[in-house]
């Protein structure tokens, strides 16, 4: 069994994305980050087999937690959501710039998701869970999960490609099948 140290220092990153992304508020995604960690020290940890899946079920479990106390009190979430990386010494500021409105992009296409479909991605692709863990934190079967994923490209790809057509980039493109 993982002590605790070791199991903050493995998991903190990636839980706090998965908290990022879902709640889109950098302060949200701290407070329930904490709060997982909390809840996983105090539990008994011995009985479970995939312990990254296991603490992202514990987040996204809390994430929607205070995703429904804000709905029940009708408070609004946060615009502000972006991803900040740190600027490497070989990038040009005019690459960074285009780094972070890409990241921006992405966040807005992301959020367009359907909440399930959204979740498995987050799970599959930022917290980089299989898709066995990733059905596991989600309380679903595997195909379901490996079904949301497969939706999540399909409809990121149409997203994509109609926020393209729209600023005059790619107006031959066109989605087939989807």
């Amino acid at each position: 069994m993982v002590d605790d140290n070791t199991l903050f220092r493995t998991y903190k990153e990636d839980v706090y994305r998965y908290c990022l992304h879902m709640l889109r508020n950098q302060t949200d995604a701290e407070d329930i980050s904490q709060e997982v960690f909390v809840k996983a020290m105090l539990a008994d940890r011995s009985q479970v087999e995939y312990i990254k899946a296991w603490l992202m079920r514990i987040a996204a479990n809390e994430c929607h937690s205070l995703m429904r106390r804000r709905n029940k009190g009708n408070q609004k979430e946060k615009k502000a959501f972006s991803i900040h990386l740190p600027l490497r010494p070989s990038q040009s500021v005019e690459n960074e710039y285009e780094r972070a409105e890409t990241a921006d992009e992405f966040g807005e296409l992301l959020a367009r998701l359907k909440p399930k479909v959204r979740e498995a991605m987050l799970l599959y692709y930022m917290a980089d869970l299989s898709t066995v863990e990733t059905a596991k934190a989600l309380d679903i079967p595997v195909g379901t999960a490996k079904s949301r994923i497969n939706r999540g490209l399909k409809m990121l790809k149409k997203l994509y490609e109609k926020s393209s057509d729209s600023r005059g980039k790619g107006s031959d493109h066109h989605v087939s099948n989807y």
